[in-house]
């Protein structure tokens, strides 16, 4: 099954709620729900950029739909790219085979 890597972003155009309590209690709600998915076993990894306001994500082997599953409960208050990605060493045979053919090509 593939994995993903994904960069997020706090979407801005949100205004946060006026309260300060409630603020929190949403903040406080997103973060849960990101341990409960890395508790889960959905999310692998997650990580936030220094300057904040971001940061990247690693999903763990999943079925695409147990992915957008996942992402789908971000939003919206967080936007995201996501990549789908080929594990080691497979990508290292595969850019090998591809040189080999070019230089059978040229012969």
């Amino acid at each position: 099954m593939p994995s993903y890597f994904g960069l997020w972003k706090l979407n801005r155009a949100i205004q946060p709620p006026a309260d300060p309590k409630a603020n929190l209690q949403q903040f406080e709600a997103f973060l849960g729900l990101m341990n409960a998915q890395l508790k889960s076993g959905a999310l692998k990894e997650v990580h936030e950029f220094i300057q904040g306001g971001g940061g990247y994500f690693v999903t763990g082997d999943l079925p695409a739909e147990k992915i957008l599953e996942t992402t789908a409960a971000w939003e919206p208050w967080v936007t995201f790219e996501l990549y789908e990605t080929v594990k080691f060493p497979r990508p290292i045979e595969i850019a090998i085979g591809i040189w080999k053919q070019r230089v059978a090509m040229m012969k």
